[in-house]
């Protein structure tokens, strides 16, 4: 009589011993999106210049499954017998699309219907909220855009994506105390501005457009030069560039 051993090991003949099989955290995911996330998301969609509402979604956010949209790209391709290009090889990659301002830009899905609806083609792949803005970052995205072409879609930028990667309470650079005080500081050094307003960049600043809009109220005219001065001194505070993804300045005739 032979014995079997014990030692089982898998097809390439690694030990399963002491291998730490971990549960699938997606197991079970119906494919669709966060109760919590979505009504913050229609919520904004509804008000989009009610701040509250901005930093609502990210707090909705957190702790959300989204899904990446995956497509094959070809790495290797030659033309063949028919005159036709063929793919040797081809790899796995996340989708990434270019801003109005030619920024990068990556999309994460709430759901898959509207990730279907949006790329046909494209694979749903889950990942953790966190992992997705992280990922964004480390390959120097910009933006993140959530639902692209749906009614629930959202534009988190810069500022806003460090936030949520680092666990912070995050405000729109418009409605933020801290950017106010500062433009109202550097707004001292020019005599010619009599009066400095901030506003949301966009009525539709929740999916696109300037960040910030700076109304510069002003009794006379500005020579270019002045005015490429104060956007200079905005551009050097670095408190401000961490807070203000983008911005538009608006001269506003006070006579």
């Amino acid at each position: 009589m032979t014995s079997e051993s014990t030692d089982r090991s898998d097809s390439a003949g690694q030990s399963w011993s002491g291998r730490e099989l971990r549960p699938n955290p997606f197991s079970g995911d119906s494919g669709l999106a966060d109760a919590g996330l979505l009504e913050a998301l229609h919520q904004v969609g509804r008000e989009p210049l009610d701040p509250t509402l901005h930093s609502n979604v990210l707090s909705a956010l957190s702790q959300a499954r989204l899904y990446a949209p995956i497509i094959p790209m070809a790495l290797d391709q030659e033309v063949g017998e028919h005159g036709l290009m063929v793919d040797n090889s081809s790899e796995m990659a996340m989708v990434r699309l270019q801003a109005d301002d030619g920024r990068e830009c990556t999309p994460g899905f709430c759901s898959i219907p509207p990730l279907t609806a949006w790329h046909p083609d494209a694979r749903p792949v889950p990942i953790e909220s966190e992992r997705l803005v992280l990922g964004a970052i480390e390959a120097d995205s910009q933006l993140v855009v959530l639902d692209p072409g749906a009614e629930t879609s959202f534009l988190l930028r810069r500022p806003a994506m460090f936030a949520f990667v680092h666990g912070q309470d995050w405000t729109p650079s418009w409605a933020d105390a801290e950017v106010g005080r500062r433009l109202a500081s550097i707004a001292e050094s020019f005599s010619w501005l009599s009066r400095l307003s901030l506003s949301p960049g966009s009525r539709q600043v929740n999916v696109g457009g300037p960040e910030l809009g700076i109304t510069l109220g002003v009794e006379s005219e500005v020579p270019a030069a002045e005015l490429q001065r104060f956007q200079e001194t905005v551009a050097a505070d670095e408190e401000l560039v961490a807070k203000i993804d983008s911005l538009a300045i608006r001269l506003q005739p006070l006579s």
